[in-house]
């Protein structure tokens, strides 16, 4: 039921309707538009960042075959290093456009069974196992998924712009009162 909602509050959030005719809402609407749109954004940016970190595990792994390690458990020992490295700055901009929340959306259940589905821990447990062929394989799946999950981030975003510039510019205009 959870999955079935959020993946329904996502479909809105990305249907070019959903912020179609702003001006005519109240500033009412549009803040819980807005707060609906947060949510949706930490939901999928949540499981955005689960699909990164098993692409980022699974990548090492390929990595440490390539350099012929032998020590299967060497991954584990390095992911700390492994799941870090994205907050490490990168290039000339150290910071994001939009920083990402680190909070657990509500229904975390439903993002992890979608990564689950993909790559979960059986996939990890039995990792050494797994040749490398099936986990580029994988790690493809996973890529995709999250380039999906992008472009539907990045339309959120697009909504919550709108809709923020819509409430700013009552504020500004006097359309609406503070407080």
């Amino acid at each position: 039921m959870a999955e079935h909602q959020q993946q329904r509050l996502l479909d809105r959030l990305v249907d070019p309707s959903y912020n179609a005719g702003l001006t005519k809402r109240s500033v009412e609407e549009l803040k819980e538009m807005r707060s609906e749109a947060r949510e949706g954004e930490g939901d999928i940016s949540f499981e955005r960042r689960l699909a990164q970190a098993r692409i980022d595990i699974l990548t090492a792994e390929l990595e440490r075959r390539s350099g012929g390690s032998e020590d299967a458990s060497d991954i584990v020992k390095r992911l700390p290093e492994i799941l870090g490295a994205e907050l490490q700055p990168r290039g000339d901009n150290p910071l994001p456009d939009r920083a990402p929340g680190s909070t657990v959306p509500r229904n975390a259940d439903v993002p992890r069974r979608r990564i689950e589905e993909i790559a979960g821990e059986q996939t990890l447990a039995k990792l050494p196992k797994l040749t490398s062929d099936e986990i580029k394989g994988i790690v493809s799946t996973l890529a995709e998924h999250e380039t999906n999950l992008s472009t539907k981030r990045k339309r959120i975003h697009d909504v919550i712009d709108s809709i923020q510039a819509e409430i700013v510019r009552r504020y500004v205009s006097g359309e609406a009162e503070l407080g």
